[in-house]
């Protein structure tokens, strides 16, 4: 059985955002090589390399969808997966629709909203103000990731009409742009993992901000996540112990995550995010194809559930987007 990765391509001077990718790649593959698997790669630069995808139904393997974007765009990495369904090549994680919804932030809220899921209210550029509105707001692309274009400079503050207009004309720079409102609270990253037995819903995570200036707002924004040298990335640590009185907020976290894994046809392993504000309960966002390098969020639950990272990857392998042509 041969392991092959499928990843965007990556330039030599891309950001640390997108090399993650590679990285992840040399990390998993260490770790496959190690479990007795044979390992390659494809790079997917050009349409041409989706097509050739076909090539791999010919072969014993299994694709490790590392993709996060393809053709310098994020909201279409669900390509990758497409095309490995048409030619019926299994591979691992969600599929190609879960991945276009989960990628598209209004789409993912709209969905939410419709099935009675709490997530922060939005503004578009196409709202229209009223005092409801008034908070305080972070400016977001709504088809990116790995927290893209977020800054501090991102939360605005909406107390009247004239901050409402000056945030709509900031939207207006983009398309792409919405702001999501702020919630002032608690962070949660909830891992999750497909097994025999159903859903495994790995140890909660709270990130703390710690030691947090009055004025920075305590959001995990693109700093936090990779530059390595900052306040923001020192200062959010990852808490996997909880007191017994945050049992009901878990146990609720618990069905709102299972309830959104099978609304979105999540498969193989997903991370689902959260703000508390007191005993409310927000989802920011549905990561259907969450970094899964050994540093990762994701990775950091599966080792304080107590399984191996090779543990962990031999369950991806066994859960793979079903097709006809094999299972493990």
């Amino acid at each position: 059985m041969e392991i092959v990765f499928v990843h965007q391509f990556i330039h030599g001077n891309a950001p640390a955002d997108e090399k993650d990718v590679l990285e992840q790649r040399d990390e998993l593959a260490e770790i496959f090589i190690n479990m007795g698997y044979a390992i390659s790669s494809r790079s997917i630069q050009s349409q041409l390399d989706l097509i050739l995808l076909q090539e791999l139904a010919n072969k014993d393997c299994i694709v490790f969808n590392l993709c996060e974007s393809l053709f310098g765009r994020d909201d279409l990495l669900f390509l990758v997966p497409f095309m490995l369904e048409h030619y019926n090549i299994p591979f691992t994680g969600s599929g190609s629709m879960a991945l276009a919804l989960s990628c598209h932030k209004l789409e993912s809220k709209s969905l939410m909203i419709n099935n009675f899921i709490p997530t922060p209210r939005h503004i578009t550029s196409s709202t229209q103000y009223n005092n409801n509105l008034n908070g305080t707001y972070i400016i977001k692309p709504y088809n990116t990731h790995a927290s893209m274009h977020i800054t501090q400079d991102s939360v605005i503050r909406v107390h009247s009409k004239h901050d409402f207009d000056l945030l709509l004309d900031r939207l207006k720079t983009s398309h792409a742009l919405f702001a999501e409102e702020y919630i002032d609270g608690r962070e949660f990253n909830i891992s999750l993992m497909q097994t025999d037995e159903g859903v495994l819903i790995l140890p909660h995570a709270e990130i703390i901000f710690e030691n947090y200036p009055p004025n920075m707002y305590k959001i995990v924004d693109y700093d936090a996540k990779w530059a390595h040298d900052s306040f923001a990335y020192e200062h959010t640590i990852r808490n996997f112990y909880f007191p017994e009185d945050d049992s009901p907020l878990l146990n609720e976290i618990d069905r709102l995550s299972l309830k959104v894994w099978e609304l979105f046809s999540l498969n193989g392993y997903a991370r689902i995010d959260y703000r508390i504000r007191g005993n409310e309960i927000f989802i920011l966002e549905v990561n259907a194809n969450p970094c899964i390098s050994i540093y990762s969020g994701f990775m950091a639950a599966v080792k304080q559930y107590g399984l191996s990272f090779q543990d962990a990857l031999d369950i991806i392998l066994k859960h793979p987007i079903k097709t006809n042509k094999i299972n493990i």
